[in-house]
């Protein structure tokens, strides 16, 4: 007999993406030489600081002096170190813009910018463009272990729960066991004001299963069937990862409940990835109540 909660802590643990971020510090400080190179670069940052720009320039920094960089430093490497290819800076910095806590986006964005053309000169990635109008690039210098790449790679979006969710109580709470989170989607959405809980804890309550018979007799068939090769490639992976969590809700039972969460026009999102009421069909059609009713017509 399976003991669902201390497996649901397991599963809350394991496979959350907030568990990255330690895994790869963990990489970067166990080698004394990363470590004084990440000194280094913080107090050049620090330096950087120091520094009297133009006006709204030293009301950007003034603001990002309250963190500690090298707290920030990390925060950064943490999200470049996983490139597994060249990126876009503007993809990378619209990854680290929100570690920097910064009241105003544009400022924000802005300052990722800025401390990503200072610490490049430290080696931990370089920053190119193939030609004079090219788009600048991205490459990662730092070599993760082969176990965190693995470890990146499993770590998934959290599936549904196999106890009964947590009753969220305020805006800054989770149905989960083990995490607190905003309840309100999207960056610098965050408020304390009414977000209707009451919805929130009524849609966590209904206990979900999923249908077994649709499972085994249909399969799940791209929406485009033309895509290109690497689409092709990560559709699979998704696919296959859902397979591994529909196997391991029925394992335990096939009984489940989805978290849910608000954006800031108060519309309800089910939080399931791999298995979501709000999906596309074949997803909607492997959900069902768990406690069945009788409809008489």
């Amino acid at each position: 007999m399976i003991d669902l909660d201390s497996y649901q802590r397991y599963v809350e643990k394991t496979f959350s993406k907030r568990n990255i971020k330690a895994r790869i510090l963990h990489d970067l400080t166990n080698d004394q030489s990363m470590i004084d190179l990440m000194e280094r670069c913080a107090d050049s940052l620090r330096e950087w600081l120091r520094g009297d720009y133009y006006a709204t320039k030293n009301q950007r920094l003034e603001e990002l002096s309250k963190r500690d960089m090298l707290e920030v430093l990390q925060d950064i490497l943490c999200v470049t170190a996983t490139l597994t290819r060249d990126t876009e800076i503007s993809s990378v910095v619209g990854q680290i813009v929100g570690s920097l806590k910064m009241d105003n986006k544009i400022h924000g964005i802005t300052t990722a910018a800025e401390l990503m053309g200072l610490i490049t000169e430290f080696d931990f990635f370089d920053l190119y463009k193939e030609d004079e109008y090219g788009i600048l690039m991205v490459r990662n210098n730092i070599e993760l272990d082969e176990q965190t790449h693995t470890f990146i790679h499993e770590t998934k979006f959290l599936p549904p729960m196999v106890v009964p969710p947590n009753t969220v109580e305020h805006n800054y709470d989770n149905a989960l066991l083990t995490e607190k989170s905003a309840m309100i989607l999207g960056k610098g959405t965050y408020h304390d004001g009414d977000i209707c809980l009451d919805t929130i804890n009524t849609f966590n309550r209904i206990p979900l299963c999923l249908n077994k018979r649709v499972l085994t007799s249909l399969s799940e068939v791209p929406k485009d069937p033309d895509m290109d090769v690497d689409v092709a490639k990560q559709w699979h992976t998704f696919v296959t990862a859902s397979y591994r969590v529909y196997r391991d809700l029925i394992q335990t039972g096939n009984r489940f409940h989805l978290t849910h969460k608000v954006d800031m026009r108060g519309r309800t999102y089910a939080q399931g990835y791999h298995v979501s009421t709000q999906g596309n069909q074949f997803r909607k059609a492997i959900c069902e109540f768990a406690d069945k009713e009788v409809i008489e017509l």
